[in-house]
């Protein structure tokens, strides 16, 4: 293909309205089963070769058996799912149309993570044309409820690969990125060797629902508030793990003058800490973050309710757990009155463990990063939100996360934007990015 038909290819594939839904929502599993009809007519020579089968009614694993039985497999894992989006938003492009203007191609998943499936088969099916024979098994797994869990799809497929007795060498999901910190003076490349945990934890209180214009003087929804406000003022310690250490040993003498004013040319690492806190960013891969993401009190503004509810999440860099996070929580809560409980006991994740740097795939990452962007610092870090990936690490010996996309200066803001788009140069630097990383690995 040439680069305008593989532009062409993707632009089709953000058309299609692939989005999850929050369960109890009705699920449409059409536009699953049209983009994976899509794709096999885009893609003939992956699917003359690769076997597919469907999972979960919308999740598509691929498989190409390798040369040397004896080898692992690795595999590259991407998601069909997206979360939603109306033409009516703030969209310089409507959100499905898949428009290709101003450089970027336009479209929800156009990042997170239709590029990745439109880009790893489209740098297989380049390969396969050459006459590509792996000696390791290549597996491609592209789930589609990821943006809700990954329960049918990333989970099923991996009930699937162990029942096979399928071990796996690595994982090379979403979750790395091209960053623009506000700390640095330049883009780095970060190449995520863990994912943070995730929980998120409902907070009540009880009083009497009466008419607001005889409030009592402590109300239910007053001792809630004061909870919140206690939380987001005792927030967890900062501290650091072992990607992140090493990410801001490696990044020290990249601070942006502005930000040197008062620190040293290279601050150490722990000096480092205490300066990108000040980000949201920064202060996301330094501590287990606490977010306030819903509140909820009455039905009108003349009721005082009886009953109102906050959600808050939060996500947990490696050495903090769950339980401790709940335990935080109530010692806060409780002396206010305020009881808390597990939102979704099924969405409870304890951080990932911590995959190796002293690998084959790890070097075929940077390699192939440098590749595409020569020059382009290329560190270890840490992913501070979820991926399908932490199904998939109980079947794999090291996990990495990384897909080679500018995110600018709206961070990962950019994944979930109105507006969410790709630089038509990133995305044809993925289909290289791919090729030469599978080629690499697949030879190992």
């Amino acid at each position: 293909m040439t680069n305008r038909q593989k532009l062409e290819v993707f632009s089709e594939i953000l058309r299609y309205r692939t989005v999850s839904r929050q369960p109890g929502e009705v699920f449409d599993m059409e536009p699953f089963v049209q983009i994976a009809d899509y794709l096999r007519e885009a893609f003939p020579q992956v699917h003359r070769h690769f076997k597919r089968e469907t999972v979960g009614g919308g999740s598509l694993l691929f498989t190409l058996q390798g040369a040397d039985r004896s080898l692992k497999p690795f595999m590259l894992s991407a998601h069909l799912d997206v979360v939603p989006a109306q033409d009516g938003e703030m969209w310089p492009e409507p959100p499905f149309s898949g428009n290709i203007s101003g450089g970027r191609i336009w479209g929800r998943g156009s990042i997170d993570y239709k590029a990745g499936v439109s880009a790893m088969l489209q740098a297989c099916e380049d390969i396969l044309d050459r006459g590509f024979v792996p000696e390791r098994t290549v597996i491609l797994a592209f789930g589609h409820d990821e943006e809700v869990g990954g329960d049918d799809g990333a989970a099923e497929m991996v009930k699937i690969l162990a029942d096979r007795g399928v071990s796996l060498t690595s994982v090379l999901d979403e979750g790395g990125y091209i960053y623009s910190y506000p700390w640095m003076d330049r883009d780095v490349a970060v190449i995520g060797l863990a994912e943070k945990g995730y929980l998120t934890l409902r907070l009540a209180a009880r009083g009497v629902q009466r008419h607001a214009s005889v409030p009592e003087l402590n109300t239910a929804a007053g001792r809630l508030c004061r909870c919140l406000a206690e939380l987001e003022k005792n927030q967890f310690t900062a501290k650091l793990c072992g990607p992140v250490e090493m990410m801001l040993d490696a990044t020290s003498g990249m601070l942006r003058e502005s930000v040197m004013l008062n620190e040293p040319a290279a601050a150490p690492v722990e000096e480092m800490m205490r300066i990108i806190e000040k980000w949201p960013s920064g202060n996301a891969i330094v501590r287990t973050t606490t977010a306030i993401t819903m509140i909820r009190g009455s039905s009108k503004e003349n009721i005082i309710p009886a009953e109102p509810y906050a959600l808050v999440n939060f996500r947990a860099i490696p050495g903090d757990h769950s339980l401790e996070i709940l335990n935080h929580v109530r010692s806060i809560a409780e002396p206010l009155g305020v009881d808390v409980t597990c939102e979704d006991t099924n969405q409870i994740h304890e951080p990932s463990g911590i995959a190796s740097m002293d690998t084959a795939e790890y070097r075929a990452i940077q390699r192939a990063v440098q590749e595409i962007l020569p020059g382009i610092p290329v560190v270890p870090g840490i992913f501070p939100a979820a991926t399908d990936s932490r199904h998939y690490g109980g079947i794999a010996d090291n996990v990495y996360r990384f897909e080679p996309v500018h995110l600018g200066e709206d961070g990962l803001g950019a994944l979930h934007s109105e507006g969410e788009s790709i630089a038509i140069e990133d995305y044809l630097n993925a289909v290289s990015f791919y090729t030469a990383y599978i080629r690499s690995v697949s030879t190992v």
